[in-house]
């Protein structure tokens, strides 16, 4: 780290802080704040420029580690009248994603190695299982994108699509994590993926026809399904062409090869994925985080059941996406605000915060010192980050920075800073903002009404004033925690819909019916 002199004044200043607020102007070139636990930094830095920005309309994306801080941003969007605009991301009740949607060959590189670690003397089962699991996906996603066209033509009924891939394997036709494990599991599950590919492409065939057959039938062909249809035979040579290109590297998992050796690579690959694969809020394509937050939409990721690699890979993969946005002639403002952000970043991190300025992408980052921050980045990298941070805010710490100033941090009193863009010679007094437990619960109760929350997890209790609280190792036993709003208490309950009711309304009543045929006299 270069040389700037750390703080070690041991006589802090006296002086009144003056009266300021830690907030950043729109000119979207990030800001970040350093700060022990308690400091102030979360209440007086995050809050105020999250109720700013989103008072001004920005897209959001919040990352919730506490799995608290969305009742502090639904409240904040309610009261901008924007409450409409959040939408939750990892709850039974949010929008779903496909963590590995966007990524293209070189950002899957980067997450398999995140992934798939096994320390320096397993590195040959490392590097052979990210390779099985690269043309695994480069190969489900010739049949997704040959799936998708097909359905784009018109005449091709859906019930053909998805029985036309059986010879006599049925292949995924979606690229996640889940079909990865599903076609891979064992080795003779692996075997006969590789081994369908020729009839899959015969299948590709059979159904381009059929395809070509409907649409002329169909008064001819007109300008659209002309492009439609040839969409569809560059998809099906596209697949061939991968098949093709990627046979030395099939042929190392197939048929012919080592079923130990194979067996070991394919437990590699998947053990590291299994838990990933069986969320479905992580391996469905019904929503874009990207396109969202381009709309202005107000987005919270809970983290809760995340690992830090997961989360650098998601954050890496939406980054990327928001980097293109520079290409756009009209773009909607984003702000995004990662407190803890050393969970999410490592030295495989790409911040792409150079040209984020011209993408009107703006980052409000936090964490408790630099230390944790070089440890996760690596010097180089803090460096290169620190330099593309313009503000710098430094709230309580027992931790000495590397900034010069007259001021010590350790004896800051909570919610006073000091500031690059003085530097560091005044000591200034941000207005934290809080908010009360009934304030929060309020208009969480709100947002669930809105969606549906109550009657769609717990019919039972739809016209209840409560709120149900997400915790992901009850809900894997189909439970969930509610509030009740009236006595403050909270309690777990079986998480029921409609349909379980109304299952077990029928089964009890088949129950009595036949108690009753065979006791008359009941």
């Amino acid at each position: 780290m270069a040389t700037m002199g750390f703080i070690q004044k041991q006589n802090q200043k006296e002086e009144t802080p003056t009266q300021n607020s830690a907030l950043v102007a729109e000119t979207f070139t990030h800001s970040i704040a350093f700060g022990e636990t308690g400091s102030g930094k979360t209440s007086s830095f995050i809050y105020p420029n999250l109720q700013k920005r989103i008072q001004l309309g920005h897209g959001i994306l919040l990352y919730d580690y506490k799995g608290k801080e969305h009742l502090s941003v639904k409240h904040l969007a309610f009261y901008a009248g924007r409450l409409d605009d959040v939408v939750e991301i990892g709850k039974p009740w949010g929008e779903s994603i496909n963590l590995i949607e966007k990524m293209d060959e070189d950002e899957l590189d980067k997450f398999f190695d995140n992934i798939l670690k096994h320390g320096e003397d397993s590195q040959y089962w490392q590097n052979s299982a990210k390779s099985l699991g690269q043309t695994l996906l480069i190969i489900l996603k010739a049949i997704e994108n040959f799936s998708i066209a097909l359905k784009c033509v018109e005449g091709i009924d859906r019930e053909e699509i998805e029985s036309a891939s059986l010879n006599p394997y049925k292949y995924p036709t979606k690229r996640t994590l889940f079909n990865l494990v599903k076609v891979c599991k064992t080795f003779e599950v692996l075997k006969l993926f590789i081994k369908e590919l020729d009839a899959l492409y015969k299948a590709m065939n059979r159904l381009t026809k059929r395809a070509a057959r409907y649409s002329i039938a169909d008064k001819g062909l007109n300008k659209s399904q002309k492009e439609r249809l040839l969409n569809l035979i560059a998809q099906k040579e596209l697949f061939k062409n991968v098949i093709d290109t990627n046979k030395n590297s099939l042929e190392n998992f197939g048929e012919d090869s080592n079923e130990n050796l194979t067996q070991n690579i394919i437990g590699s690959l998947i053990s590291p994925l299994i838990t990933l694969s069986r969320n479905k809020y992580l391996n469905t394509n019904s929503f874009d985080i990207a396109k969202a937050l381009n709309a202005g939409k107000i987005i919270i990721i809970n983290t809760e059941s995340l690992s830090n690699s997961v989360l650098e890979s998601l954050n890496n993969s939406i980054l990327y996406e928001l980097s293109k946005r520079t290409k756009r002639l009209h773009l909607h403002p984003i702000s995004i605000f990662i407190d803890e952000v050393q969970r999410v970043v490592s030295t495989n991190t790409d911040l792409p915060i150079d040209v984020f300025r011209e993408a009107k992408v703006d980052m409000f980052l936090a964490t408790q010192n630099s230390s944790l921050l070089i440890e996760k980045l690596k010097e180089e990298k803090f460096n290169a980050l620190m330099g593309n941070l313009t503000l710098k805010f430094y709230y309580k710490s027992s931790h000495d920075e590397a900034i010069t100033t007259e001021y010590t941090l350790e004896e800051l009193a909570p919610f006073s800073y000091i500031t690059s863009d003085n530097s560091y010679t005044k000591l200034l007094n941000s207005k934290p903002l809080f908010f009360t437990r009934d304030a929060l619960l309020a208009v969480e109760f709100r947002y669930q009404k809105i969606n549906k929350v109550l009657e769609n997890f717990l019919y039972k209790y739809k016209n209840a004033k409560i709120i149900a609280n997400y915790d992901a190792r009850l809900y894997k036993e189909n439970k969930l925690l509610i509030i009740d709003l009236t006595s403050q208490k909270e309690y777990i309950v079986e998480s029921l819909t409609k349909e379980n009711m109304d299952y077990l309304k029928e089964e009890l009543d088949k129950l009595l019916e036949k108690i009753t045929q065979h006791y008359p006299a009941l």
